[in-house]
């Protein structure tokens, strides 16, 4: 099979490997779509690494269900996408509800080879239908249910929201919490993404603006609750600044970078600093298709698996939110 190939930052290839034999209990998918998340873009750029090298990349799958396994029987699915974690089931976390913190747990595109190739192999347990949903739409799945898990974890409170980056994290994010309240997107001044934030009928207001924004919100303080979701060194730092004395940071990057924390104001202004990552698909699955959360306008730019090198380089700009290869 043709499939992308991680050796290292920047290093890149598509080439032919081995078609993967499934083992018991799991399937083989033949891959439609898959994006090109954060973490994938971290890893080209060597501040965040997989835990194997060589690997093939990718967890934003959507895909057919092409082979099962020995005792895999009644398989009704046939489009699907799939969670990423595969936990052993047995220890403290997973006989706790943590799977997704399951010490002995493998990961798709991180420890096992993901999505950017013709298959992918992936545990019967870890499968979504996700019939009447678009290709497109199945791949924002995995994100989507990592922004409901950050809700989950960092609870909103109040009204007034501020979302600090404009990626597909933020634009999701931003999404979800216009539900509840005021939400503003803020990026840097003279963002390209701007543009898009509007599209989706939200309020953008450039980095450099943002002091004059904090002047609508109870004595100037700051927000109740501010989203972390920059993919930068400078993130958390003007999520401190802006959120307000007993608010709610909820940090979403994870771009491997060493970040600077004022530990002081952390402790002084009381404020909630809560991360999280992967979250309940079934609930994405039901925004999507409900047309809650909407996600097209989010996919600027799409290449079939054989340019994905030029794929990744597009991803890097400061234009684009999500890119997708098309297999």
């Amino acid at each position: 099979m043709r499939a992308l190939i991680y050796r290292g930052p920047g290093d890149l290839a598509v080439g032919d490997v081995p078609d993967p034999e499934t083992p018991r209990g799991w399937v083989r998918l033949r891959v439609r779509r898959v994006g090109i998340c954060g973490t994938d873009k971290s890893f080209y750029r060597g501040t965040y690494l997989p835990r194997k090298i060589p690997i093939v990349p990718g967890h934003e799958i959507a895909g057919i269900v092409d082979q099962v396994g020995e005792g895999v029987e009644d398989l009704k699915l046939e489009r699907v996408t799939t969670e990423i974690n595969v936990a052993c089931g047995e220890c403290w976390f997973c006989r706790h509800g943590m799977r997704t913190h399951c010490p002995n747990r493998e990961a798709l595109g991180i420890s096992l080879d993901g999505g950017m190739a013709e298959y992918v192999l992936t545990p019967t347990e870890n499968l979504h239908d996700v019939e009447g949903l678009t290709d497109l739409q199945a791949t924002f799945v995995e994100p989507l249910a990592a922004v409901i898990e950050m809700t989950l974890m960092a609870q909103p409170e109040g009204e007034n929201f501020l979302v600090l980056g404009a990626g597909t994290i933020g634009l999701l994010a931003a999404q979800l919490l216009s539900k509840l309240g005021k939400v503003i997107v803020s990026a840097r001044n003279d963002s390209p993404k701007a543009e898009i934030v509007e599209k989706l009928g939200l309020e953008f207001v450039p980095v450099n603006e943002l002091r004059s924004a904090r002047r609508d919100t109870p004595e100037g303080q700051g927000f109740d609750y501010v989203v972390e979701a920059t993919g930068s060194m400078e993130g958390l730092k003007l999520a401190m600044e802006n959120v307000r004395p007993r608010g709610t940071i909820a940090a979403k990057s994870t771009h491997g970078l060493p970040v600077g924390l004022d530990y002081t104001s952390l402790v002084v202004k009381e404020i909630k600093l809560v991360g999280s990552r992967c979250g309940p698909f079934n609930e994405a699955i039901d925004l999507l298709k409900s047309g809650e959360i909407v996600v097209d306008e989010l996919v600027t730019s799409t290449f079939p698996l054989e340019e994905a090198g030029e794929a990744f380089d597009v991803s890097m700009g400061r234009d684009q939110v999500k890119v997708h290869l098309i297999l």
